[in-house]
């Protein structure tokens, strides 16, 4: 079996112990890099999002002007169809009043 001398074993300590503390530093110094790193490739990711977002929601924005303007104008249609459906409604009236007088005012059809 191998002696060894109490300055020898207190200098392996002292390897060990070094070697330990840099094992450590460089670990830490490592995990700090990546962690880094991913926050910065994290906020490019994000950047590039937010970019594709403002564009989707300015085309959306663009989509919605022109069915806004559609919609404008099928509100105009409607309008004038119900103008011409009141006028109508008005003919039909009249005529109908022509063809069947009302009976309370004594003009009831003779037959």
């Amino acid at each position: 079996m191998i002696t060894m001398t109490e300055p020898q074993v207190w200098t392996l300590i002292g390897v060990f112990a070094a070697t330990m503390v840099g094992v450590v530093t460089v670990m830490t110094q490592l995990m700090m890099r990546t962690m880094t790193s991913i926050g910065a490739e994290l906020g490019t990711r994000i950047e590039s999002l937010r970019t594709h977002m403002d564009i989707r929601f300015t085309a959306l924005e663009g989509r919605m002007d022109r069915i806004e303007g559609r919609m404008d104008r099928i509100e105009n249609r409607m309008d004038r169809i119900e103008l011409r459906v009141e006028g109508l409604d008005r003919d039909v009236q009249a005529l109908t009043r022509r063809v069947f007088p009302d009976e309370r005012l004594g003009g009831g059809l003779s037959g």
